[in-house]
């Protein structure tokens, strides 16, 4: 070849070099031509993460490759989308779609990765119990306490859920368990033990019952001569020691006792204890004067946590204090009304909200879901920089209906809240991107039943009509897909 001719192609890659290359680059770092500007634009991304994680991705109706599938966390990734809005959809066989409207703006990856799909059937497993009127599972999983009635006695049995065969703790006439939603059934942690908040000849007291029958089933009352008790725990580090409020017969204060089952020693551990709870082997507690101090299990090392009250007004012997840590916790006083602090970027307490049933902490402590008869809110506690954004003491109003709520948990991603409205078992996501998306897993067959969720084996539990009257059955959420399906 002449070399003329070997200069000319030399310049003609020379040039195609140097066109392409340009392009190339912006191409790679996210910009794409607008044929109708005629301009280079900064393209954006979605990114989404499901359960299951082998759900279909649509954009605008059409199915996405499953070479935007990132293998590492399962997160499916739409490169290279100009400013505008998309409608995403995630699909999966047997599943609830879930559909949004997401804009996309230049140089951003809208991301979402707390996708659940409800499952369309879920499986749904009867257990061997019937005449459930409340159950507890063990803090475990592994045993599930609950309560029915034979004739007109009070009975409680605990269900194994590995043998599916139950074995009778307790059987006896003239006693009640507690009515109050707010009373639960309490496991010791080495779930064997049980304390049950009773009803007895019109007063509150305490059953104490031992599954391997070691010990006989005693009630509170007839092991001191204290009244008024109530708000029995058992102990996080001792297996055999429970706590509870009371009062002397010469006193009017509420006095926070210990009581050890082995060697039935009764210990005063403070006095003028409105409320208590417990926290990594540590007692929190309210005092009359509404300040929070923080005590050994022994009650003898006692710290103060706040230096302001959480109410000026008097919570009530009944309070409730739900504690995460030394930065977070929660006060329902006994009409209800909900204080709550956070010791984020500035100490704070204030009041929540009015007519409230209870709360639950976030496991990470960053959220906290409450709840009335009528309205489903979070409080953020920390602030959210991932998306969606969240700002610390941000309230969200999740859902709100005149139809009461009932039985509402955090979901294991605590992004979704499961609830149970109208017979139906509910969910609903906290991200409130074009619209929240509730979805309907299961519609049962009572218009009031109590329901459990074991975030840790992940069960959900309700009673239903089956082969006999209220009977318990379990779904898993979420189902178990295999170990690519999520």
């Amino acid at each position: 070849m002449k070399k003329i001719y070997r200069r000319l192609i030399f310049w003609i890659f020379f040039l195609l070099f140097a066109l392409s290359a340009p392009v190339a680059i912006l191409y790679s770092q996210g910009y794409r031509f607008d044929q109708y500007r005629r301009i280079f634009i900064h393209s954006g991304s979605i990114t989404v993460k499901s359960v299951p994680s082998s759900a279909s991705v649509f954009l605008n109706g059409k199915l996405q490759s499953g070479h935007s599938l990132d293998i590492i966390n399962n997160s499916f990734t739409l490169n290279g989308l100009r400013p505008g809005n998309y409608t995403v959809r995630v699909s999966a066989e047997n599943y609830q779609d879930w559909e949004k409207q997401i804009e996309v703006h230049s140089g951003i990856s809208s991301e979402f990765w707390n996708v659940y799909l409800a499952p369309k059937n879920p499986t749904i497993k009867e257990m061997a119990a019937s005449r459930v009127e409340r159950f507890f599972p063990s803090p475990f999983g592994k045993r599930i306490a609950y309560i029915s009635h034979n004739g007109n006695n009070l009975e409680i049995q605990s269900l194994d859920e590995k043998s599916g065969e139950s074995v009778s703790v307790y059987s006896g006439g003239n006693i009640e368990f507690s009515k109050d939603k707010s009373e639960n059934l309490e496991w010791n942690f080495k779930e064997r033990l049980i304390l049950s908040p009773v009803t007895r000849d019109e007063k509150k007291d305490c059953l104490i019952t031992d599954l391997e029958k070691e010990y006989e089933p005693v009630f509170l009352s007839d092991l001191t001569e204290l009244r008024d008790f109530h708000s029995a725990r058992w102990s996080p580090k001792d297996q055999w020691t429970f706590y509870f409020l009371g009062k002397s017969s010469k006193e009017e204060a509420q006095i926070l006792y210990s009581y050890d089952v082995s060697t039935k020693e009764l210990r005063e551990i403070a006095s003028g204890i409105a409320a208590f709870d417990f926290s990594d082997n540590s007692i929190y507690s309210i005092r009359n004067s509404n300040i929070l101090y923080k005590l050994d299990l022994d009650g003898k090392e006692i710290s103060q946590i706040t230096s302001e009250p959480f109410s000026e007004n008097d919570l009530g012997n009944y309070s409730r204090i739900i504690v995460f840590d030394d930065a977070r916790q929660a006060v329902i006083s006994e009409n209800g009304t909900l204080f709550a602090r956070n010791n984020g970027s500035k100490d704070t307490i204030r009041q929540i909200s009015n007519n409230v049933n209870s709360i639950q902490f976030s496991n990470d402590g960053k959220k906290m879901l409450f709840w009335g008869n009528n309205e489903i809110n979070v409080l953020f506690l920390k602030q959210w920089n991932t998306q969606p954004q969240r700002e610390e003491n941000e309230i969200q109003k999740i859902i709100r209906s005149s139809v009461p709520f009932d039985n509402v948990f955090w979901y294991r991603d605590y992004e979704h809240i499961l609830f149970t409205y109208q017979k139906k078992i509910k969910i609903i996501e906290l991200d409130q991107r074009d619209h929240r998306i509730s979805a309907n897993i299961f519609e049962n067959n009572l218009d009031i039943f109590p329901a459990a969720y074991d975030s840790r084996n992940e069960y959900y539990y309700f009673t239903g009509s089956g082969n006999s009257a209220n009977t318990l059955f379990q779904m898993q959420l979420p189902e178990k897909t295999g170990f690519f399906g999520g």
